[in-house]
């Protein structure tokens, strides 16, 4: 992120921050004052600063292999192991929305191509507005992103099909089922791409993705975890709008989530094709997420 950016985000959030607390009883002279909150408080209550990382790795056949396999089971080239990684800063309007912006990119440790050395591939950036708690009844919570970005980057998709940028919906289902450590949801978003004057023909008009997941507790710190990408489906200009969605292999990710801290959390999962259920096709993958503030 740009200092500029950086300097007017502890800006607003230094100065829209509540000033100190006075309270007085009906006693003349009896007033309690709350401490004061020092500069690093202030400023944290309002900003977010977090970290999301992917690790997509080799074929559990293969450990030592420096790509990832294709469906079949055979190492995809195209794929080198890598690490997929989203930095958000932003501002906390309130304890439920936060308006921000997420720096997207690529670390490829053995390069891309393969033995070309490690490398850093940028994506487009995101301009992000996120609401939690939309609705919170009983154990059922909804909360729902919008994601804007610029086409600016050749590793993302837009520029180098001269689109303009992506528009992204995405929303967040939660429920805990009553009386045990089980909680289901569902993850979906559908992303729009905005077309150019001249988008080259045949260009990607949107994509819908729907993911089920699940987490069992198994202790405080300790969950087993399961995600299933389900729908992943890209509709191409020429093409019907329903008819010629086109849907990626389905894969499903058991794993077990370990909270090392309150806010540094590792998730290693496994990337099962029910289509091919081989060692040969499964690939170890894991998530970290990091929350500075």
């Amino acid at each position: 992120m740009k200092i500029g950016k950086l300097s007017t985000l502890l800006f607003f959030g230094t100065s829209l921050l509540g000033s100190q607390l006075v309270s007085a009883e009906d006693s003349p002279g009896n007033v309690t004052t709350t401490p004061e909150k020092s500069v690093y408080q202030r400023v944290t209550e309002k900003l977010a600063l977090s970290y999301y990382g992917i690790y997509s790795g080799a074929s559990l056949s293969n450990l030592t292999s420096s790509v990832q396999p294709g469906v079949d089971g055979t190492p995809d080239y195209t794929s080198p192991q890598n690490f997929e990684n989203l930095v958000t800063m932003g501002y906390r309007v309130n304890k439920d929305l936060m308006i921000g912006g997420i720096g997207h990119f690529y670390y490829f440790p053995v390069g891309n191509p393969v033995g070309t050395g490690h490398a850093i591939q940028m994506l487009d950036p995101i301009l992000t507005i996120q609401q939690s708690n939309i609705i919170k009844q009983g154990g059922f919570r909804l909360g729902a992103r919008l994601n804007l970005s610029p086409g600016v980057t050749d590793g993302d998709y837009p520029l180098p099909h001269k689109e303009i940028g992506t528009v992204t919906t995405q929303f967040i289902m939660n429920y805990d089922v009553p009386n045990t450590p089980l909680s289901v949801g569902l993850f979906t978003y559908i992303r729009g791409y905005v077309p150019g004057s001249d988008t080259s023909p045949g260009s990607r008009t949107y994509r819908l993705y729907v993911a089920p997941n699940a987490n069992y507790q198994i202790s405080k710190r300790v969950s087993a975890t399961l995600w299933v990408d389900l729908i992943t489906a890209d509709r191409n200009q020429g093409t019907g709008f329903i008819s010629g969605m086109k849907n990626a292999d389905i894969d499903i990710e058991p794993g077990i989530n370990w909270d090392i801290t309150d806010n540094i959390s590792i998730n290693p999962i496994i990337n099962i094709f029910p289509s091919n259920p081989t060692l040969a096709s499964t690939s170890l993958r894991a998530y970290l997420i990091a929350k500075a503030f």
